[in-house]
């Protein structure tokens, strides 16, 4: 009888003591497994140091930087604006009761480039582009008869590029600041817009087909720079001129992404399920403005950006000979997933490691208890 009391009381402390054991473990995979997901969050975390909203308006759009950084001016209710760029002291600067858009400053900040809605006696209305002081005064219209807009200065402030239907579909055109010698730059069978030079002068980025190109002033073909099915639009270089931020709906709704000047690398900035659009670097290259909807409507946002954090992931080629795997719609929604939202990927991988962990140890303890 004792030895037998004695075994069924060794066996108990052992089944306490393996118990205590197997908590012991459950409560470290818990630790590891929260520790791992903080760390991967972290180490995944957005290159953006704040995130401000400047404007509470509606339809406020195409925020761009004056060369000094101070002011901002944008498109809000069909009219044209000007703040500082903390969104202090807002002003109307132009409403000719019509259409006015797309708003950039010259190289100096004297004046203001802009698209407007326009119409003849006896014609319909079109798109014109035209220069103003920076209070507002001497307007003048630099184009006529067809639609013309998305003007921008080059960095010496002799040449405005913009987008034009002249010949049919826009196309990328370049005339003087004051509105001659208007020469074609492209001419592709689909439409061309949003153009923005480098810093150096030399070459033109802009959106054609859902796709972002560059062209040199004096090239003959342009150079694509993405390849894909989304749309890739509004493009901007960077002040250095190694990178281009543009607005892409990779994730179904727009967001901003960094692409290297050569198209070799990118990296994604927002994962707002709202629209974020029309991005433009900062002169110095700290901040980026924006227009988003993330607070309902559309106003002007600016993000500032870590200095020199900014590392771009390689874009590789996806290989052909996988035709199996690319033609799965279910896989091919997974992989893009993962290429466009690394950090959710990541927390619900994890996540989902955590529970079959919790699972299969909530299992064991109950086989053993």
């Amino acid at each position: 009888m004792w030895p037998l009391f004695t075994i069924q009381s060794r066996d108990l402390i052992s089944r306490k003591i393996t118990g205590k054991k197997c908590r012991n473990i459950f409560l470290l995979t818990f630790l590891v497994s929260f520790i791992i997901l903080f760390i991967s969050y972290a180490s995944a975390a957005p290159v953006i140091e704040s995130d401000v909203k400047l404007t509470n308006t509606t339809n406020a759009n195409h925020p761009s930087w004056s060369p000094d950084g101070s002011k901002i001016v944008y498109a809000a209710n069909q009219a044209i604006w000007i703040m500082n760029s903390d969104g202090s002291g807002q002003k109307k600067l132009y409403d000719g009761m019509a259409w006015e858009g797309e708003p950039v400053f010259n190289e100096d900040g004297s004046k203001i480039y802009f698209a407007a809605e326009s119409k003849k006696a006896f014609s319909a209305r079109y798109i014109s582009i035209h220069a103003m002081n920076i209070d507002g005064s001497d307007g003048v219209k630099l184009t006529e008869t067809a639609d013309s807009r998305n003007p921008a200065l080059s960095p010496d402030g002799n040449l405005v590029v913009y987008s034009s239907r002249v010949s049919g579909n826009y196309d990328i055109w370049i005339m003087s600041s004051g509105g001659t010698d208007k020469e074609r730059l492209t001419d592709a069978q689909g439409d061309e817009n949003s153009p923005a030079w480098s810093p150096d002068g030399n070459t033109i980025v802009y959106s054609a087909m859902g796709d972002i190109f560059t062209i040199g002033i004096n090239a003959l073909r342009p150079v694509q720079l993405t390849s894909d099915t989304y749309n890739n639009i509004e493009p901007s270089y960077s002040p250095d001129g190694n990178s281009i931020v543009y607005a892409s709906n990779v994730g179904g709704d727009y967001d901003i992404w960094i692409l290297s000047a050569d198209g070799s690398s990118h990296i994604k900035l927002t994962s707002d399920l709202t629209d974020e659009r029309a991005p433009e670097w900062s002169h110095d290259g700290t901040k980026i403005a924006y227009a988003s909807n993330k607070d309902g409507e559309f106003n002007i946002w600016v993000m500032t950006v870590e200095n020199g954090s900014v590392e771009l992931e390689e874009i590789e080629d996806t290989p052909v000979a996988s035709e199996k795997v690319i033609n799965n719609e279910y896989v091919i929604k997974l992989r893009d997933y993962a290429a466009n939202k690394p950090r959710e990927f990541i927390g619900i991988v994890l996540l989902g490691s955590f529970l079959f962990v919790v699972l299969i140890v909530g299992t064991f303890l109950r086989k053993i208890s």
